[in-house]
């Protein structure tokens, strides 16, 4: 799933949480991507009714909770003792400045429990808004900051927008199967990330999962580009709504066996 969800996000150009981001400059191609991603969610609580279940959770030594945090820690040695070996060609923050603001970003999404697909899942399931919150205090944050620092910045059309394309139909299954896969997991890939650095490992597999997703979409030409979706992309999607499919189909029976 954590493949799956990844594969989605890149076909539209985006995680959830740039989705959100993306509406706050004024694209319109995010406003289909939510539309998919909610109905995605929305498919995704049906199984959930159903009884849809990936198994209960078991208590763990305290020591494999540190894989992912040990697995980041080790990569910040690296790139302290190989500056300019670990990031090649492609343009970066800092990596002091990168390094605190995902602290910050980090510390403040683990105490708020941000989740963008939980959000939208606790207001259909149990009209619960509490999540929804950050969502919509991110979007007007990004919305504000974008109108003070730079005006020009907030475009509000389909066409010209940055890292985006105008193929409305793919926008939408993208992030549909994202909505989906994030449902079945518990988390979109902001909330799995948070959690890895927890120590839950169900959410470390995912977390890996979706490097694998990503590694796959560049190197099999499934990720969008501002020229639409290749059809490898679009073969990619489908591919992976089934694949969600079949694993929300498979433990729904399971959980009522």
């Amino acid at each position: 799933l954590g493949v799956t969800m990844m594969i989605g996000a890149l076909v539209f150009l985006g995680c959830p949480l740039r989705m959100i981001l993306r509406l706050a400059g004024g694209d319109l191609n995010a406003l289909v991507g939510l539309a998919g991603f909610v109905s995605g969610i929305a498919i995704g609580i049906i199984f959930l009714k159903r009884g849809f279940s990936l198994g209960r959770s078991y208590a763990q030594h305290k020591a494999s909770g540190l894989m992912l945090p040990g697995f980041a820690i080790l990569l910040l040695i690296l790139l302290v003792a190989f500056p300019g070996k670990l990031i090649l060609g492609a343009a970066h923050a800092p990596a002091l400045a990168a390094l605190v603001a995902g602290l910050l970003v980090g510390a403040a999404a683990q105490r708020t429990r941000l989740c963008t697909a939980g959000a939208f899942r606790d207001v259909i399931l149990i009209r619960d808004f509490s999540l929804m919150y950050g969502v919509v205090a991110i979007f007007l944050a990004a919305l504000i900051g974008n109108l003070i620092l730079n005006p020009g910045a907030v475009n509000v059309s389909f066409a010209g927008q940055p890292a985006a394309h105008t193929d409305g139909l793919w926008n939408f299954l993208g992030l549909l199967v994202v909505g989906l896969s994030a449902t079945l997991l518990g988390g979109c890939p902001l909330r799995q990330t948070i959690l890895s650095g927890e120590g839950d490992n169900d959410a470390v597999v995912t977390f890996f999962g979706m490097l694998v997703g990503a590694g796959l979409s560049h190197n099999l030409g499934m990720a969008g580009s501002a020229d639409g979706v290749a059809l490898a992309g679009q073969a990619g999607t489908i591919v992976s709504l089934l694949i969600a499919l079949a694993i929300a189909m498979a433990y729904t029976v399971r959980a009522k066996a």
